[in-house]
């Protein structure tokens, strides 16, 4: 009996039994910048040296010794060899003995090669794209006879297509089922895969595609005396409809480049430099822009030091 009650008593006082609260689990890092590092010489100046490196938003720093990298004169060229999704969930370089494709994936910290796809030797390089989820790759280059050539690979059945002459791979939709792309009058929308010509609209306006797969948005400012105005212009490509959205920022902070998700929400990447020490301070902010109150939200910020040159962002 006396066991009865006390389990009755136990069972009547549910407010003295806690659970647990349930923990959301860790953000999957994302790739921030991809770039070369610089060391001193004995004449004061700097050169590139060591591996190309990804820098994540978990504060990681992962080499690439296998990947490729091809530098200027002077200068730290890395954007030939390696390319960020604008959702710096995977970047995409070429294999430095073989010259096979690799995707190295954030979430994962593992690189998948493309034997399928490697680095075209009729080509010189200077550029690579990479859409969301990986499986396209755009390569720019310069062909023997000096004309540039762009070309875009797709890394499951390794095919590889060819654009018009003139025409530059700009962008890919969230979803990778649209590519944009154009020269300096006319912006072309492809269904990827097939590549059939979804829209031909004589309007130049680069930027990022929406997941519409029409909306395409970019940044710009104006100067009039000492007001600096920063603007996010959205176009829609099939109705030419064009619209603007003024944002605020602070004192030397200028707007890169936008980016949409695949929900369709519009984020803003901006850059302010301050020197510290004679060191150059390139600090770089992604926001969330709320198009109804034009209010932006801090997503992530990140300062790139000047002893890494050649940088690229996701894009």
């Amino acid at each position: 009996m006396l066991f009865r009650v006390t389990l009755a008593a136990v069972v009547a006082t549910p407010a003295f039994i806690t659970t647990p609260r349930a923990v959301a689990a860790p953000a999957a890092p994302v790739i921030r910048y991809a770039g070369l590092a610089s060391c001193s010489q004995a004449d004061g100046g700097r050169h590139p040296c060591g591996p190309l490196k990804l820098w994540l938003s978990n504060g990681r720093v992962v080499p690439l010794p296998a990947a490729r990298r091809t530098v200027g004169e002077d200068e730290y060229v890395a954007a030939a060899v390696v390319a960020v999704s604008q959702d710096g969930a995977r970047a995409a370089y070429f294999d430095g003995k073989g010259g096979v494709l690799t995707i190295w994936t954030a979430a994962t910290g593992t690189a998948r090669e493309i034997p399928a796809v490697t680095w075209p030797g009729d080509l010189q390089m200077n550029a690579l794209t990479l859409s969301p989820g990986g499986r396209y790759v755009g390569m720019r280059g310069v062909d023997a006879s000096g004309r540039e050539a762009d070309r875009v690979a797709d890394t499951v059945t390794g095919k590889t297509f060819t654009l018009p002459r003139g025409y530059q791979v700009w962008d890919f939709d969230p979803t990778g089922t649209r590519m944009m792309a154009g020269d300096n009058r006319t912006a072309v929308l492809y269904s990827t895969g097939t590549w059939s010509v979804r829209l031909r609209r004589s309007v130049y306006m680069r930027g990022d595609l929406a997941p519409d797969g029409v909306t395409v948005a970019g940044t710009t400012w104006t100067k009039t005396g000492r007001t600096v105005t920063n603007k996010v212009v959205t176009r829609n490509l099939a109705t030419g409809k064009k619209s603007t959205i003024p944002i605020r920022l602070k004192a030397g902070e200028t707007p890169l480049r936008t980016r949409w998700d695949k929900a369709g929400h519009l984020d803003v990447l901006t850059r302010s430099d301050r020197t510290v020490r004679g060191d150059l301070r390139r600090t770089h902010t992604w926001y969330r822009l709320d198009r109804t109150t034009h209010r932006l939200r801090r997503l992530d910020s990140f300062v790139i030091p000047s002893s890494v040159g050649g940088y690229v962002l996701p894009g």
